[in-house]
């Protein structure tokens, strides 16, 4: 019997297109840094979660830092996550995927949660940013519990929540990530296909093309 949902937030639960990725400039403009490299950071900070592996794969500031700065040639100071963190909070939550009503429909059967692979801080302000950190009972994130997919971070999350895998669902828009790790621990999944990519077929997997169908399937 399923009690507990977890949202992935980027592209789940809110937009998160690269194009949001301007407001990398807000960070660097507040460490007096050249605004023009805001894309050059941008994807070597998305290169970080390939550095990650089963053994390592909590989200540590400094080591992130050190990766922008060995791929930039740069030598920022770790003040810029924390910038980088504050643009993602205030400015990352212009269109909300998952509206009002079905996420007060789904607050009212099940316990939910989040399972994001980002910085604790700015996950809870994004959500307080547009009102729906009420909603969830907890908030598990790749600083604190490990990063998706790997199995020791859902284990981390499992013991949290103190449920077995078959009394969640796991609700994301990315395969490898969020669909293939929660399958790998023996939770079910829900892909979360707005693109209209091909679709899947793998067991234990549901795909929706519009949030609209949570209330069908859940």
């Amino acid at each position: 019997m399923v009690k507990n949902i977890l949202f992935d937030v980027d592209n789940t639960l809110i937009d998160s297109s690269s194009s949001n990725a301007i407001f990398y400039k807000n960070a660097l403009e507040k460490i007096g840094k050249d605004t023009n490299k805001y894309l050059d950071v941008y994807n070597a900070i998305d290169f970080y979660e390939d550095t990650l592996d089963e053994k390592n794969n909590l989200y540590v500031k400094e080591d992130m830092l050190k990766l922008i700065n060995q791929k930039l040639n740069e030598n920022y100071p770790v003040q810029l996550i924390d910038e980088i963190n504050d643009a993602i909070a205030k400015y990352w939550i212009s269109k909300v995927l998952v509206d009002r009503e079905t996420i007060e429909y789904l607050h009212s059967k099940y316990n939910l949660y989040i399972f994001s692979n980002w910085f604790y801080d700015a996950v809870c302000n994004r959500l307080k940013n547009i009102d729906y950190l009420k909603y969830f009972k907890d908030i598990f994130t790749s600083d604190k519990f490990g990063s998706k997919p790997y199995k020791n971070a859902f284990e981390n999350v499992l013991k949290a929540m103190n449920a077995l895998p078959d009394e969640c669902v796991m609700i994301g828009d990315t395969i490898r990530t969020d669909i293939a790790g929660a399958r790998n621990i023996g939770m079910n999944a829900i892909w979360v296909n707005l693109n209209n990519k091909p679709a899947i077929n793998i067991d234990g997997v549901k795909m929706i093309t519009d949030f609209s169908k949570l209330n069908k399937i859940l």
